[in-house]
């Protein structure tokens, strides 16, 4: 299974070759479909691999905050376990939120890796007095996902502690 250097390193990758950050331009890029359904009240969002097609299915009534970082979510499944999941057909629910589940925790690093830049985070961090829920804020991220990037900016090297241990479940969690 892939660890944080090698996720970092493929969003490096992928942000390089595609000149941007957003899940929904990687996805054209990528040619992985984004679909929106009503999936109820629990399911979020999914992404299944059938017949070589990969599809990410966002629910249609969360917000577009939201769809981007259950987007960027999906999109490191997509990227980091096809492999896995072409044996499996699709990932189910129960599997989405296990949190024992290791692909939970690589899908939510490659979020947030993907969705906020070092050099934006850093900024913020050194040049304000914010917190880190008001970074959060500025950022449009939950503080889970943020967890998750001062967790591989940690990694890189950086003398950086989160106030808050966020669980690969989170998302979840997230209201419509």
């Amino acid at each position: 299974m892939p660890n944080i250097d090698y996720i970092s390193e493929r969003v490096c990758a992928l942000t390089r070759r595609y000149g941007t950050r957003d899940p929904f331009q990687l996805c054209d890029a990528l040619h992985i479909g984004v679909k929106y359904k009503e999936l109820g009240r629990q399911l979020k969002a999914f992404f299944f691999y059938q017949s070589r097609i990969k599809t990410i299915v966002l629910n249609a009534e969360t917000d577009k905050i939201i769809h981007k970082i259950l987007c960027a979510h999906e999109l490191g499944h997509a990227i980091l376990h096809t492999d896995m999941l072409s044996a499996m057909k699709s990932l189910h629910e129960v599997e989405l939120f296990d949190t024992s589940k290791l692909t939970e925790y690589e899908a939510n690093i490659f979020a947030a890796e993907l969705l906020i830049s070092d050099e934006d985070l850093l900024e913020l961090l050194n040049t304000t007095e914010y917190s880190f829920f008001q970074v959060a804020s500025l950022l449009y991220v939950p503080m889970e996902l943020l967890d998750f990037k001062f967790r591989i900016l940690k990694s890189k090297g950086y003398k950086i502690e989160a106030p808050y241990l966020a669980q690969s479940d989170f998302l979840k969690n997230i209201a419509l």
